[in-house]
C-alpha cells in the first residue's frame, strides 16, 4: 500500500512541473545561393539567446560565441524565381562554440573556427521566394556528431524542423553574400535532460 502512495505522489509530482519553454536555435545570417543546379548553398550565422525561449542543450551565451553554418546544401531543382521553388539536399549543418575570434561576416573563417558542439545533416530544403526581395525556406536536419551529440537522446536526434524567413533587400545584405536568413532549428517536441538515479535511489523513495 505504501508503495502504491508513494509511486503516486512521484506521478502528481511529475504532473505539476511547468511545461518545457520553447526550444529552439535562433539564428541571423548571411546565405550565398547558387546561380545553377548542382550549385551549393552555404550560410554562416549566429546563434541568438532565444528568450524567453531556450537552447534544446545548455549553451554559456554569456563566455561563448555560438554560430550555426549550412556548407555544401545541393541545388536539385528550381530557379529560385517565385514561379520556381528550389530543392535542395544533403548539406552540412554545425553550430560552434567558440571563445577567440569573434565572427566576422568579411572573414567567413571566424564562423568556423570553435569547436563543433553539433553536426548534423540537412536532408532536403525548400526555398521559396514570394517576391524578388522576401522568401522562406523549410527544411529537416537529422543530427549526427558533434562533441556535444550525447546530451540530445538517439530518439531526439532525427528529424529537427528547420526554418527560416529570407530577405534578398540589398540594405540587409552583407558583401559577398545573395541573402539575410532569420530563422530557427528546433525539435518537433521538447527534449529533456535524463537524471541518472541508481537502483538504490529508486528503493530508497519507496521505504
Amino acid at each position: 500500500m505504501r508503495t502504491r502512495i508513494t509511486l503516486l505522489a512521484l506521478a502528481l509530482l511529475l504532473m505539476a512541473v511547468p511545461a518545457s519553454a520553447q526550444q529552439l536555435f535562433d539564428f541571423l545570417g548571411q546565405t550565398v545561393v547558387p546561380d545553377n543546379v548542382g550549385g551549393m548553398l552555404n550560410m554562416d550565422s549566429v546563434v541568438r539567446d532565444p528568450a524567453p525561449g531556450t537552447t534544446p542543450i545548455p549553451l554559456d551565451f554569456a563566455n561563448f560565441e555560438y554560430t550555426l553554418v549550412v556548407t555544401n546544401l545541393t541545388l536539385d531543382s528550381g530557379d529560385g524565381t517565385p514561379a520556381s521553388p528550389q530543392n535542395y539536399s544533403n548539406g552540412t549543418l554545425v553550430i560552434y562554440e567558440d571563445n577567440g575570434t569573434a565572427a566576422d561576416y568579411a572573414n567567413p573563417a571566424t564562423f568556423s573556427d570553435g569547436t563543433a558542439i553539433l553536426v548534423g545533416n540537412i536532408t532536403t530544403l525548400n526555398r521559396t521566394m514570394f517576391t524578388l526581395t522576401l522568401g522562406s525556406a523549410a527544411g529537416w536536419v537529422d543530427w549526427t556528431g558533434g562533441t556535444r551529440l550525447d546530451d540530445i537522446a538517439p530518439v531526439d536526434q532525427l528529424g529537427w524542423p528547420f526554418l527560416t524567413g529570407i530577405s534578398a533587400r540589398e540594405t540587409n545584405v552583407e558583401p559577398g553574400y545573395t541573402e539575410q536568413w532569420d530563422g530557427k532549428c528546433e525539435p518537433e517536441e521538447p527534449i529533456v535532460d535524463v537524471e541518472d538515479m541508481s537502483w538504490g535511489s529508486v528503493k530508497a523513495l519507496l521505504h
